[in-house]
């Protein structure tokens, strides 16, 4: 699709493959490998949101950082705008369907939602925690670099301080999961915003530092090092929430950074493939797919209900719940995204276009004046 890159779909689809398979309703196949690769894939759900929260340092840093590269301050205002045609109208619709469907009480949901505080005060549409951190972080970025911006701090300096922001975070986090707050350390803004940071790391690498990033891109075996080693500690990890919830998201930032870096540097080869590209439509579909994919559950639940009574095999009613799962959530989401982001993303860009488009719109502008003038004798 114009204006996306293939290889940042892909790395969005690993992440909404993970979370669906970690939240989509299942039962024991009785096939030793199958069960093996439910319970793997169960394990990465929270993982999955772990990798959004790094992809959109990375891209949404990228879009601030790239002005401030290039003009030496940033359009906060541009910024925050659009990112209100690309999040919210989606959101809001999930949040009048489910007011209208009454499948949850209103007062389990939707002040807490409207407000973008859910990841405090709790809502019954559960997979909406990490968007009120995203909300968050929109809001906080701009002004942080507007100030570096204004402060002239150059580029090794900013990444030091928010090298040095990411570790205040992971040690009050560290200090939280020692008291036995692990909800808090999970899901609460001020204990996960590191995850996020990283990415805006890594952004500020490649806009900031190019050489830099590019010596650190050239070692694709290293790369892939770390992003096993990830694997290997995700693995060691899941089952020990303290180990998991103090240092284990530093780690993951680490290791999906080095993923980003990989995937985007070192997969041409195999971009052209049916199951990369099959990934990477995923991924453009990723945020549609993430509201509404709860509402695959229940025809799941359904479906195993159905099949347990008529004596169907165990490994054909898991095959089955999965499949039915994965289609009505992959369509919903296609449906939804077509039906509200994209024309939202349409109007936007028509209203409210990228900071470079406005330029160029402008340089345009101008230089027709210029030349009607010179037309008219003024």
């Amino acid at each position: 699709m114009p204006g996306r890159r293939i290889e940042l779909d892909f790395v969005r689809g690993i992440a909404i493959l993970a979370v669906m398979l970690d939240h989509f309703v299942s039962v024991p196949s009785g096939w030793t490998a199958l069960d093996a690769f439910d319970t793997a894939f169960r394990a990465l759900g929270l993982e999955g949101v772990n990798l959004f929260f790094t992809l959109s340092g990375f891209l949404v840093g990228g879009l601030l950082l790239r002005q401030l590269a290039q003009q030496g301050t940033i359009d906060a205002g541009r910024f925050i705008v659009r990112r209100i045609f690309k999040i919210w109208p989606a959101y809001y619709a999930l949040l009048l369907f489910h007011l209208v469907a009454g499948r949850h009480p209103a007062d389990t949901f939707f002040w807490q939602n409207m407000l973008h505080v859910q990841n405090y005060l709790g809502t019954s549409i559960t997979q909406t925690w990490s968007l009120a951190i995203e909300e968050h972080f929109y809001l906080l970025l701009p002004p942080l670099l507007l100030l570096a911006a204004r402060c002239r701090i150059g580029s090794s300096a900013l990444i030091k301080a928010l090298l040095a922001v990411c570790a205040v975070v992971l040690a009050v986090r560290c200090v939280v999961v020692y008291q036995g707050a692990l909800h808090a350390a999970a899901v609460y803004t001020q204990y996960r915003i590191d995850s996020l940071l990283a990415g805006v790391i890594l952004a500020a690498l490649y806009w900031l530092k190019p050489r830099t990033y590019a010596a650190f891109a050239a070692r694709p075996l290293t790369l892939a090092a770390i992003v096993a080693l990830t694997a290997a500690w995700i693995a060691f990890a899941h089952r020990r929430p303290v180990w998991d919830e103090s240092i284990g998201y530093t780690i993951q930032a680490i290791g999906f950074c080095a993923l980003i870096v990989l995937v985007s540097e070192h997969s041409a080869r195999i971009a052209r493939s049916r199951v990369y590209r099959g990934v990477a439509w995923l991924g453009v579909y990723s945020y549609g797919i993430y509201l509404w994919h709860s509402l695959a559950l229940a025809p799941g639940q359904s479906v195993i209900d159905h099949l347990t009574r008529a004596g169907v095999a165990p490994v054909a009613i898991w095959g089955a719940a999965l499949i039915a799962q994965f289609g009505i959530g992959v369509t919903i989401g296609y449906v939804t995204t077509r039906a509200i982001e994209f024309p939202f993303l349409r109007l936007r860009d028509r209203c409210f276009p990228s900071n470079a488009r406005a330029r160029t719109a402008t340089a345009k502008a101008a230089s027709s004046s210029v030349a009607s003038a010179e037309q008219s004798g003024v």
